[in-house]
């Protein structure tokens, strides 16, 4: 009896651990007003990006951005920048999904991003109003700011991890052992 509550606890841990370590994958869109220095000058990048659930704050859950993939009118983001890679920028990598909450913070995002010209960063932040500060390949100090005017996340569709069908497929047998042990005599 103890082995199989055990065995049982052990599957659940399992279940639960696998549950918290998933990673949640959403659509986005990134698009951009002209500036006083980028006059006429906007982008529209959309694409998605992945991340591991961050629910420090409940109340304004978001996610530690681990890879983002999307372009657009030249730009292509390529990958997020792991923290501590860059001392020189504040970033924390966070993206919050509450579609009524702040998207980037005053920290906010730092990200690799290929344009025509070269491959660069991109620091996504909030300090009031979004930016997308652009840094030059050429010249890394030469920064093109955009202010964003519309950021849009969307969860993408998660199918049923396969750890779950596992562990209630376990269950069942489980299950079915102890029935078929009590109705069918044992042999002595």
């Amino acid at each position: 009896m103890r082995i199989r509550i055990l065995c049982l606890a052990a599957s659940t841990l399992f279940a639960a651990s696998t549950f918290a370590a998933r990673a949640d994958s959403y659509t986005f869109t990134i698009s951009t007003g002209p500036t006083s220095t980028t006059p006429g000058t906007t982008f529209v990048v959309s694409g998605t990006l992945t991340g591991t659930p961050n629910l420090s704050n409940p109340s304004n859950p978001a996610i530690d951005l681990t890879d983002i993939t999307g372009s657009g009118q030249g730009y292509a983001f390529t990958g997020v920048v792991p923290l501590g890679a860059n001392p020189s920028i504040a970033y924390d990598n966070l993206v919050f999904t509450d579609p009524d909450a702040a998207h980037v913070d005053a920290l906010g995002d730092l990200i690799t991003l290929t344009s025509p010209i070269g491959t660069s960063l991109a620091h996504v932040y909030n300090n009031g109003t979004y930016h997308v500060d652009i840094f030059d390949p050429n010249d890394p100090v030469d920064i093109t700011p955009f202010a964003i005017e519309t950021f849009t996340l969307t969860p993408d569709a998660v199918p049923e991890p396969s750890s779950w069908l596992l562990l209630g497929t376990g269950i069942l047998a489980f299950a079915f052992a102890t029935v078929t042990r009590k109705l069918v005599p044992r042999f002595q």
